[in-house]
């Protein structure tokens, strides 16, 4: 089964750890390796995951986005799992914005806003990403008194967590064994446990493993592409606007959706400031 792989995939999918894409979409397929991973870092030991959709797809205005691990609870909230490695990332903006779509996406038409789903989003990184020193934060939308900050129960949370800060909490263990390479058994977290083990010790696993390599090389290819195409069409756009065209000139003359035009000139003027 193996055979059919280059040896460079096989000697990637061996170096992948938990926080790396291409091994967490297989491993968070399983309820209770999310179930796991949700009730440690969250502080909530009776949490119980009913489904998970790794890899879930989402489309929301003029943005698409894919989650890592959507998890539906048992309390009909939402729960979902990010892993986050390069630090270029506007971390706080892009929870904001998943929170926002996901609550969109699955909110039935004329549901009243009382009863809009409740979302927690688990932000995972390879670094610090709010620069705190801490393992992992808890950040909810809070009101200003005179006597401070109080927070406001809107039914959505958002928790960063970081493998970078270790302060010697179980927290921390679970997020140190996403960067092992190996595989390990931790009597702490054997649902994580028994997954890495599978991936990286059977035949089986190891096959899933290299497939899920060659699967993500192509869609960061074509991510690539689209980005690379995108960045080609706003230097276009923005030409046409150094040359006096107007937005809804260029939009009608060349077919490109109006909003990416605006965009490009929103660029525009932000360079020349």
């Amino acid at each position: 089964m193996l055979e059919q792989y280059s040896k460079v995939t096989q000697e990637t999918a061996e170096n992948l750890r938990i926080i790396d894409d291409a091994l967490f979409r297989l491993i968070a397929e399983k309820k209770e390796v999310c179930q796991e991973i949700l009730r440690t870092l969250l502080d909530m030991p009776n949490l119980k995951v009913l489904s998970v959709k790794a890899q879930h797809l989402i489309k929301s205005l003029h943005r698409e986005i894919t989650l890592d691990a959507l998890c539906i609870l048992d309390n009909g909230s939402l729960g979902n799992i990010e892993m986050q490695k390069g630090n270029a990332n506007d971390d706080i903006a892009r929870t904001r914005f998943h929170a926002s779509a996901i609550t969109a996406q699955y909110t039935p038409k004329g549901t009243d806003f009382s009863d809009i789903p409740d979302i927690t989003i688990l932000y995972i990184t390879e670094y610090d990403a709010l620069r705190n020193n801490q393992t992992v934060t808890h950040v909810s939308r809070c009101m200003k008194t005179e006597k401070g900050y109080t927070p406001v129960d809107d039914g959505e949370d958002i928790i960063f967590a970081n493998t970078y800060v270790n302060d010697g909490s179980d927290k921390s263990e679970l997020l140190q064994l996403m960067l092992n390479k190996k595989s390990f058994y931790n009597e702490k977290f054997p649902a994580i446990s028994n997954a890495v083990k599978y991936f990286k010790d059977t035949e089986g696993g190891r096959g899933e493993v290299c497939k899920s390599v060659e699967i993500y090389a192509k869609e960061y290819a074509k991510e690539y592409a689209k980005e690379y195409a995108r960045k080609i069409r706003e230097e276009d756009i923005q030409k046409m606007l150094r040359a006096g065209k107007t937005a809804s000139q260029i939009a009608d003359f060349c077919g490109y959706d109006l909003t990416e035009v605006e965009e490009a000139e929103k660029a525009l003027l932000s360079t020349a400031e």
